[in-house]
Formats: C-alpha cells, structure tokens, sequence
C-alpha cells in the first residue's frame, strides 16, 4: 500500500503538468505559492517532509532529521548582543538539522544527510515511512563536512547509500583530507572515505552536475570548503549558511560560532540573502525550521 507521501508525490507530478500550462490546481494543504512564478506549490506533509514543485522542475524534498533549538550564547558578540537579548528573550532559537532530496526522471539526489541514526538523526526512518529505499539514492552532495551533514551517510559503520557516490567540493575535501580543525570529524569522515571508497567526486566553483539538474557554488566561510547548490532554477540548497532562521534572516549580521571564518560567512551570507530576494528561489537551510522559505516575504530589504 503507498503512503501518503507516494500519493502526494503522484499528485504533485499531475499538478508539474497543470504548472506548465500555468494553471496550478488546489490542494489540500498548500503552504504558499508564488515565486519564482505563480505556478510554485509547496505541500507540507507529516513524517517530517516537505515537497516543492514547479513546472517541469526536479521535485524537491525537505527532510527533517531532528529537530532542535540554537543557544543565543552561539550568537553572542558576533554583532549586537543588545539586539540579541531582545530577538531572543527565552535565550534559544528554534531550529532543526534537514537533509534535502532532488529527483527528475533519472537522478535521486540527496543533499547532506545529517546526524545518523546512532546520534538520534531520523532521515533514514523518516526516509523509510515515506517508502524511499536508501539504495536508490543515486547521488549525495555535501554542503562540507561536519559531523551534523555526514553521521548520516554511514549506517552500523557502512554505505548507508550503497549506490550513491558522494560529491562534494575540492576545497573542502583538501582541507580535510590529512586532518581537520576538528578531532571527532576527522575521524568520521575517514569512516566515511572508507564506506564510500571509489565513490566519492569533487568539483569546483559553478560546475554543473547531473545533466544539468544541480550547480554547484562555493560559499566558504562557515568551512573553508562550504557549498552551496542550486537545483533545477527554483531552490538554492543552502547548508549551513545560516543556524537560526528568525534571527538571522532579518540580521544576517549575526554570526555563529561554528564559523570558521567569521567575516567571510557573514559577507557571504548577506549576498547570497540579496541574490534570493531578486532570483525569487526558494532558500533551503540545513538548519531552518521551515524547509523552503521565499526570501522576498521579508518584511525588510537585507542590503548592508
């Protein structure tokens, strides 16, 4: 018997059909519509996944693997802690860790795969409440290399994808191929090197992957390494250019500390922030609560 979301995935394949002709049908739930034209849908559906379609697009998937909260504390004297204090009076933010999942009529890619089961991620559960077999995965693009986008390759020490093959940008692969900043990551993405031998491929700046579905952009500054990837011309996959959702998509001058290097992240942010408001794709964090968010629902303009 499919599940829902099988019937959700059928339903939104009729509504790609009705979205070329410009004439997008209703449904049940829709979260919103509009950007990059009218014709955008968004479905939210339970079992942690969203859907994005548009037109003849790659469908989208949203994943939750856990959800959770970010201490202002990560935030503090990074910009305005006056500021911070008032837009975070309880001293938290909440956020998630997601992974996210492009499919056409060939390709089943996934964009990180956050903790892993054995640290209490969900991605392979939910993955598997929406009848998604892991070994169809064809493709996994690494945003970088922490432990919260790579625990989730491995599953009891191998290839949780088995048949994926790993992408991931050369910068960031050559800063942690003989030892990173961090003792624990090192030693899990050698677990991982070793799961995935022979099946792992870097790129450079703008290079186009998967007959052209996924473009993948170096935006370093949280990792020296640190990408980012448009996919099929309506949603940027954004990693973790941003931690907290409700602060830092009004102030994007508020920087974690995970970020190696400060400056650049919070310049690098700023401007990919101003290229969604004027593209009108969809951004998808790693860390956002809600999966798509269109960045021209702003209330303010973000050019600083």
């Amino acid at each position: 018997m499919k599940t829902a979301l099988h019937l959700l995935a059928a339903m939104m394949l009729l509504l790609a059909a009705s979205c070329q002709n410009g004439t997008p049908q209703e449904t049940n739930n829709p979260q919103e519509t509009g950007t990059p034209q009218e014709s955008t849908l968004i479905i939210e559906e339970k079992d942690g996944v969203t859907l994005l379609c548009h037109g003849d697009k790659p469908l989208v998937f949203g994943w939750v693997d856990l959800e959770n909260e970010m201490s202002a504390d990560l935030f503090r004297g990074s910009y305005n802690d006056s500021l911070l204090a008032a837009l975070m009076p309880t001293g938290a933010s909440r956020s998630a860790i997601n992974a996210y999942m492009a499919i056409d009529s060939v390709h089943k890619v996934l964009f990180d795969a956050g903790l892993g089961a054995d640290r209490g991620g969900k991605l392979l559960e939910n993955m598997k409440k929406a009848e998604v077999d892991p070994s169809e995965i064809t493709a996994v693009c690494l945003t970088h290399l922490h432990g919260d986008h790579i625990g989730g390759l491995l599953l009891d020490g191998r290839a949780a994808f088995p048949n994926a093959t790993l992408y991931l940008s050369q910068e960031e692969y050559d800063a942690w191929k003989d030892g990173g900043p961090l003792a624990a990551n090192n030693a899990l993405w050698k677990q991982v090197m070793a799961a995935y031998q022979g099946h792992i491929v870097t790129f450079h700046d703008g290079e186009t992957l998967f007959d052209g579905m996924v473009v993948a952009k170096l935006a370093p500054g949280h990792t020296l390494g640190h990408t980012v990837y448009e996919v099929g011309g309506i949603c940027l996959i954004a990693g973790d250019l941003l931690h907290a959702q409700d602060l830092q998509l009004e102030h994007p001058q508020f920087c974690a500390r995970y970020d190696a290097d400060p400056e650049q992240a919070t310049a690098m942010r700023i401007r990919i922030f101003n290229e969604l408001r004027d593209n009108g794709h969809y951004l998808a964090g790693a860390h956002c609560y809600k999966h798509f968010i269109n960045l021209k629902d702003l209330s303010k303009g973000i050019r600083e």
